[in-house]
């Protein structure tokens, strides 16, 4: 597992450093306006890219019990995704950071292993 830097986008842009997806997934730490930049530059092979919740029930005294479900989001081969943000009660975990695993969409659960092709890069909006 690989914690990643999250990247600033500014006035002027970004130039953003996609790196490979580690095959056990990956982290960062997240202050609630990062999102995930996810390409697959596979072929013909799609990935489900999931992201833990962390906080997966509250009871709520006027709605009763919220549920909030781990993110998963297919990426087609030669497609790109954008994901997050995402909220800090939500999926942070005890670091204050977010976990990604990346899974083949043939079958949801086979993690990914070897050469795959798929990258990813952390980035936020400059707020100031």
């Amino acid at each position: 597992m690989a914690t990643l830097t999250a990247q600033k986008i500014n006035d002027s842009g970004v130039t953003e450093t996609l790196r490979n997806a580690t095959n056990g997934g990956d982290e960062f730490v997240n202050s609630g306006v990062e999102f995930i930049h996810v390409q697959n530059g596979h072929a013909s092979a799609s990935y489900n890219v999931t992201v833990t919740a962390q906080v997966t029930s509250i009871h709520h005294q006027q709605f009763g019990t919220v549920t909030k479900s781990n993110i998963v989001k297919a990426v087609a081969a030669g497609q790109d995704a954008l994901i997050g943000p995402f909220k800090q009660n939500a999926f942070n975990d005890e670091n204050n950071k977010v976990q990604i695993t990346y899974f083949l969409t043939s079958d949801g659960t086979t993690v990914i292993s070897g050469s795959h092709l798929l990258k990813i890069s952390i980035l936020y909006l400059d707020q100031q």
